[in-house]
């Protein structure tokens, strides 16, 4: 009989509907019945594409014996994190507590009165991996809550407190931070670059595209190669990686090794459109050194590899990711068939058998398995490899006594059939779930990608890009506005639903602010922009510290919950305070409804109080270095009838035009303007030169 969970639209709590657990969905029935039988709550918070999540419902949550001490002493609540990041950010801090690490699945155990007295991440059935079995914890924390009421008590109120410290944000009122106040943050980060293999420390790898980009863009503006260098060997190594799906296109969420070649198998929404930004805006960069003077080398190899990644992860997105309607969906999960990968490895016998069934031809095998590394004894499980870049064309032509030319045919050849030979597998399931948070990150990364790919010749194709991030936009005008100025937080069912977080308004500002910067029609520039300037209006109204700097997580109307957190760090998608700092900064540059005091104002304020958290924990915070970075530098603007094909820089935005000479390009700078051009060259020679200290 399924339980509670069958009426929701989450697929992640739908996994869930038949567990012989008694579940709930978070809301007042079950928190009433917690309240009104003194009963302790087990809060559970997951999502559909976590490999460990599946793990401990098939070994724990399936299990009658286990379900039934549950349902005996817990209410037990289920909750999806992505449709509910509050609850995930507040109880996640309970786990790193008690554990020293956070992750999924999380698992908390609170009072009636949603304080928590313990928690942790995965528990297995019996003893094993240092950890307790979860039968144990449960009989312990009933029994200690029955019997020992005031120690648990005490407990909570240990990590109530802690919750409270881990969100406090440092603060004091001090200058702006000058460029070389920021250089002084970027050494003990250049420390932690792994400069074998890219990224930061061992393993696991996370990409960190926040960190990244910012290193890019301040050894970029201030000429210093090094920090430009760890940006580059990073994106090169994860490019070439099997991180990065070879043969499909799109980016898994991290690697297990620290050579970036296995990795853990999700592809979340916001990793790819994270890094598609990225991928895009090296290149640009790029591209535009190589038509001026350069500062470093031409990057020909670089350039070569980050197009294919743009054309290919921007067509994984379209072909996997993306609603009927328009709407990307959230996640593809790691496993198929109960097996974590198993969809996206190969090994020389599926090659060999493709072969027999003159599906692919012998050469186009051994190319592929030169190529991407497909050796006997394999990089993972059953001889199994992840396909990573194991040798360069040049490499394979010698080997197999082929041209290059023609070796470069028989892979892309290769590569088509294999795709389509691979889809024909039972594929990892998809979370349909569109989130207007993550929504807004793909739409910037997707418009950013097709800007890239026109620049780099590929015409059409940056034209499907860019009508997909147009599409999704209007999808969520169309879906996810609740009322004027106010966003849902997710799409399901048919609906929307949930109330809108700090990041799906900043998120979507930013968005639209993309898609104003890269028009080339003068009034659908300026609708995008009522659009940011609405969303950004919100955040003030409605997220806003009074007392302390940052955004709160929840507006003022959302329900009300043991503590409202705050995003000033980074996560895996990054800071919705740095994000709506970045629009505000763009708004006032542009004076857009007469808002530059407001805006300003508002940025001075918040940078100069947050600068003693930057200086104490600048990991965590690549998003708002960049903040420092775009307040340092200033906002670039540029009208002009086609301006739009100017803006190739993050920190260059377009200044509508309504009237006058629009045939002509004018740069504005720190209230000085330039005089009007003609020459594309000229006014892109004028943004390079202003674009750096």
């Amino acid at each position: 009989m399924a339980n509670k969970l069958a009426l929701e639209t989450s697929p992640y709590l739908l996994q869930h509907k038949n567990n012989p657990v008694e579940w709930y969905p978070w809301g007042e029935e079950a928190l009433s019945l917690a309240r009104s039988q003194n009963r302790p709550i087990l809060l559970s918070i997951g999502y559909s594409a976590c490999h460990w999540c599946h793990v401990m419902e098939h070994e724990s949550f399936t299990n009658d014996e286990i379900a039934k001490l549950m349902n005996e002493n817990f209410v037990n609540i289920k909750v999806d994190r992505e449709e509910r990041p509050d609850l995930d950010q507040i109880y996640q801090n309970v786990a790193i507590a008690m554990t020293q690490s956070g992750g999924w699945p999380l698992t908390v155990f609170l009072t009636p009165d949603l304080k928590p007295f313990y928690g942790g991440t995965y528990f297995p059935p019996t003893d094993k991996y240092g950890r307790p079995g979860f039968p144990k914890v449960i009989k312990a924390l009933s029994e200690a809550f029955k019997n020992d009421f005031e120690s648990v008590s005490e407990n909570a109120n240990r990590l109530i407190d802690f919750i409270a410290s881990s969100e406090k944000v440092t603060f004091k009122d001090s200058k702006l931070p000058t460029s070389a106040d920021l250089q002084l943050l970027i050494a003990p980060m250049l420390e932690q670059v792994d400069w074998i293999n890219g990224g930061f420390g061992g393993a696991p790898k996370f990409p960190n595209p926040m960190l990244l980009a910012f290193l890019w863009r301040f050894g970029s503006l201030v000429s210093l190669p090094r920090a430009r260098d760890a940006a580059v060997l990073s994106l090169t190594r994860m490019a070439s990686g099997g991180v990065y799906d070879q043969l499909g296109g799109g980016f898994h969420r991290y690697s297990v090794d620290a050579t970036w070649s296995v990795p853990h198998f999700e592809k979340m929404l916001y990793d790819n459109a994270l890094l598609l930004k990225l991928y895009a805006e090296v290149l640009l960069e790029m591209l535009l050194e190589a038509k001026g003077t350069p500062k470093v080398a031409p990057f020909t190899e670089e350039k070569e590899l980050y197009l294919k990644v743009l054309e290919e992860t921007s067509e994984y997105v379209m072909r996997e990711m993306t609603s009927p309607e328009g709407g990307f969906y959230a996640a593809q999960d790691a496993d198929s068939e109960g097996e974590e990968g198993k969809f996206f490895v190969w090994g020389p016998s599926d090659l060999a058998q493709e072969v027999l069934t003159h599906k692919i031809t012998e050469t186009e095998a051994v190319v592929f398995q030169l190529r991407y590394g497909i050796l006997e004894q394999g990089n993972f499980e059953n001889g199994k490899t992840v396909p990573h870049i194991a040798n360069s064309i040049a490499d394979i032509a010698q080997l197999s006594a082929l041209p290059e030319s023609q070796v470069l045919i028989e892979l892309e050849s290769a590569k088509s059939k294999l795709l389509a030979i691979r889809s024909t597998r039972i594929q990892p399931g998809l979370d349909h779930k569109v989130l207007t948070g993550w929504n807004g990150l793909m739409i910037s990364g997707m418009i950013w990608a097709a800007r890239a790919l026109m620049e780099s010749g590929k015409t059409e194709m940056a034209g499907k890009v860019e009508a997909a991030a147009v599409k999704a936009f209007n999808f969520v005008l169309q879906n996810l506005v609740n009322k004027p100025g106010r966003l849902f937080s997710s799409f399901q069912g048919g609906r929307g639903k949930g109330n809108g977080y700090l990041d799906d308004y900043a998120f979507m500002a930013m968005a639209a602010l993309d898609l104003s910067r890269f028009s080339l029609d003068s009034k659908t520039a300026q609708k995008y922009l009522a659009h940011s300037d609405e969303w950004i209006n919100t955040v003030l109204s409605h997220f806003k510290d009074p007392k302390d700097p940052g955004y709160y997580f929840t507006s003022d109307d959302h329900e009300a919950l043991i503590q409202r957190p705050k995003t000033v760090f980074d996560q895996a998608i990054p800071s919705g305070t740095a994000v709506a700092l970045t629009c505000m900064q763009a708004l006032a540059e542009l004076d857009f409804k007469d808002n530059r005091n407001k805006y300003e104002s508002e940025v001075d304020e918040q940078l100069s109080r947050l600068f003693a958290t930057a200086e104490r924990n600048a990991y965590g915070l690549g998003e708002l270095l960049s903040v420092y970075l775009l307040k340092n530098i200033s906002p670039v603007t540029v009208s002009g009838a086609d301006a739009g094909l100017l803006c190739l820089h993050p920190f260059v935005f377009q200044q509508p035009v309504s009237q006058g000479d629009t045939g002509k390009y004018t740069i504005c700078h720190e209230r000085t303007c330039s005089l009007p051009m003609i020459s594309r060259d000229h006014a892109i020679h004028l943004l390079n030169e202003t674009l750096r200290f």
